[in-house]
């Protein structure tokens, strides 16, 4: 048995077949012959040779793997030292210009594929075992991609992967709105620092780089690696965010695929492992969600006038906010939102101008007792709180759940349909808004839940504090009772006639 067969039987196997195998797949990979390292400068005429022709008739994703290691291992670690691995970055303006071209080309989602799938097969010549052994052969710098590749192009996208950090390494030390000097004397336009332009930073235009990176953003296992980087573009040169938020009424870049990435990330939170820590780094949940959620806050660079219109028109409630709403439901999970309290409060700035409702962002983020309170009279004094109910003209409101005194339903139908609700189910949230009523008392939870103009957010904070109630208790009760609310918006804006 080789390797590769090891290989294939042990991502197959459980994992205590996996542990008994493991000192066998290092004995095989012990017996490869080792070749000498591959030159730096080999390494960066890889690296730009693939990028600027693709699909060459030499091209090859492990090659081009292999050279992205030899370029990491050269560069200085920039947690030793962050202006040193920029200064060493910024020496190799060629490589910065060939991967922002590389990433920003116009093509057909067809094209794309065949170029990743091309990439993917090795076309590498025999003529020179020595050379082609040192161009295939991993450095330190990354673990060996053929030992458990997870998704098609995975060697092309681990090796853009870290071109992306170089890139971003140098745009975030940018002045806000300016470029780099140009060198007198330097007649080479490849040698020149990089970006020195706006041809320079978006070579292929605005319109096909906004094509480029809907294409390498579409990716399912690593797509918000892009985003990424299109937010920090976005925000070095307002105007490719201008042009990624005019693409109505799809806006794939602009909404659907940061949809797509969340999405995912989520998924893989419900799947979580045992034992799971959110502190961790995690290409799965946090990274994804970070990135894409930086990537949305940093596209309001353009403006906030075509912002808003983005973000508050039909597309961003039908492709974004049941996201979002999925997304603040488990950020607002113990553990959670101290981890994550940046995304959880851009997260509701978002879902406040998709519901056209400036108050929500601003008064939840900086008192969640306020929002909280505003939540529960809005509930109260509404009608039926099934998300799936359409409001019916002249209906008489109906009666509060007898548990919790405060969500009203039409009649049993409506409630037992909350109840079960697949995103925000009534159970999740009944007992604890009949905890919080019992704790504040009749006479606190009577002026609670009319509308009293004399009792105000300011008195109900004063409550709560003056009874010891668990604020984490009181704000998950408000984002819960408002994901309710906006959920319901977005499914009668979706089938109102």
């Amino acid at each position: 048995m080789d390797i590769h067969d090891l290989v294939k039987l042990y991502q197959t196997s459980d994992d205590d077949t996996r542990k008994g195998m493991r000192a066998m797949v290092d004995e095989e990979v012990k017996k490869r012959k080792t070749y000498p390292p591959m030159a730096l400068q080999t390494a960066v005429e890889i690296m730009v040779s693939t990028m600027q022709n693709p699909m060459g008739p030499e091209s090859c994703a492990l090659k081009f793997f292999c050279a992205v290691g030899r370029f990491r291992q050269a560069t200085p670690k920039p947690v030793k030292n962050q202006a040193q691995s920029r200064k060493f970055l910024e020496s190799y303006p060629g490589v910065m210009r060939a991967t922002i071209s590389f990433l920003t080309r116009k093509q057909s989602s067809a094209d794309h594929a065949s170029m990743i799938e091309h990439l993917d097969r090795c076309h590498c010549g025999d003529s020179d075992p020595e050379a082609r052994g040192s161009q295939h052969s991993v450095t330190q710098a990354f673990t060996d991609p053929r030992i458990s590749p997870t998704h098609k192009g995975f060697m092309m996208h681990l090796g853009i992967a870290f071109l992306i950090d170089c890139l971003m390494s140098i745009l975030t030390n940018m002045t806000h709105g300016k470029f780099r000097q140009v060198k007198n004397g330097e007649n080479s336009s490849m040698k020149q620092p990089w970006p020195h332009g706006i041809d320079d930073l978006l070579p292929n235009g605005l319109a096909h780089s906004v094509d480029g990176f809907e294409l390498w953003a579409a990716n399912a296992h690593c797509g918000y690696l892009f985003l990424r980087l299109a937010g920090s573009i976005a925000h070095a040169y307002p105007a490719f965010a201008v042009e990624i938020m005019s693409r109505s009424p799809n806006f794939h870049l602009g909404l659907h695929r940061p949809a797509q990435q969340l999405s995912a990330a989520m998924d893989l939170y419900d799947q979580r492992p045992a034992g799971w820590n959110p502190t961790a780094i995690d290409s799965g949940f946090m990274l994804p969600l970070i990135y894409t959620i930086n990537f949305l806050g940093l596209l309001s660079s353009g403006g906030m006038n075509p912002y808003a219109a983005m973000m508050g028109g039909t597309s961003a409630k039908q492709i974004l906010l049941p996201v979002l709403l999925r997304g603040i439901s488990i950020l607002s999970l113990p553990g959670l939102e101290t981890h994550f309290a940046g995304e959880f409060k851009e997260m509701w700035r978002m879902l406040a101008v998709i519901n056209h409702r400036p108050q929500d962002g601003y008064d939840c983020l900086e008192d969640p007792l306020e929002e909280c309170f505003n939540a529960l009279r809005i509930a109260r004094r509404g009608g039926c709180l099934n998300i799936t109910c359409l409001a019916k003209a002249g209906m008489v409101q109906g009666r509060c759940c007898g548990n919790c005194d405060l969500i009203r339903f039409c009649d049993k139908k409506c409630q037992t349909e909350a109840w079960r609700d697949r995103s925000f189910p009534h159970k999740a949230v009944c007992a604890k808004i009949k905890s919080l009523r019992e704790t504040l008392g009749p006479k606190v939870w009577g002026n609670v839940v009319t509308t009293n103009p004399r009792f105000t957010a300011k008195d109900f904070k004063k409550a709560c504090r003056g009874k010891r109630i668990d604020l984490k208790l009181v704000k998950e009760v408000g984002i819960l009772v408002t994901c309710v609310q906006s959920s319901q918006m977005y499914y009668r804006s979706l089938n109102s006639s």
